[in-house]
């Protein structure tokens, strides 16, 4: 990662902000994304998969996220809050959105429950893009 300057602070409040937008988009979509799944809380509850280690996995993947999303607005030109946006619209399209769409399809899941998962990782990336694209040295 020659020539890239990471701010510490700058991944973290990246981090935070999609791992934040994470609580209240599924409490938004909560009912709406459970039947999407076809599940309810109850059995996701008994799963055996436990919440501390979902979210602790789900926070250490978004940190990397971050830290990819950092040096690739980077290294793509100047970083400024648009380029961190444009950048991370076209990683969410050219990833996510493509591989969910491709998923959903071919699991016959409907087009709401893709809004919901791939409009979450969107909005999520877009406002790491605005952080880590705005993020300058004076906020160090």
């Amino acid at each position: 990662m020659n020539g890239v300057r990471h701010y510490p602070l700058a991944i973290i409040v990246a981090t935070l902000c999609y791992f934040g937008l994470g609580a209240v988009w599924f409490t938004m979509f909560r009912n709406a994304w459970l039947e999407g799944i076809g599940k309810t809380m109850e059995q996701l509850q008994a799963s055996g998969v436990s919440p501390a280690l979902a979210y602790g996995v789900a926070l250490l993947l978004t940190l990397a996220l971050a830290l990819f999303l950092s040096w690739l607005i980077q290294t793509t030109g100047p970083a400024t809050v648009a380029r961190g946006i444009q950048v991370a619209i076209i990683l969410w399209f050219c990833t996510v959105f493509a591989t969910f769409a491709t998923e959903y399809i071919f699991e016959g899941r409907g087009v709401k429950i893709l809004a919901i998962t791939s409009g979450y990782c969107l909005i999520g990336m877009v406002l790491m893009g605005a952080v880590l694209g705005g993020w300058t040295k004076k906020l160090e």
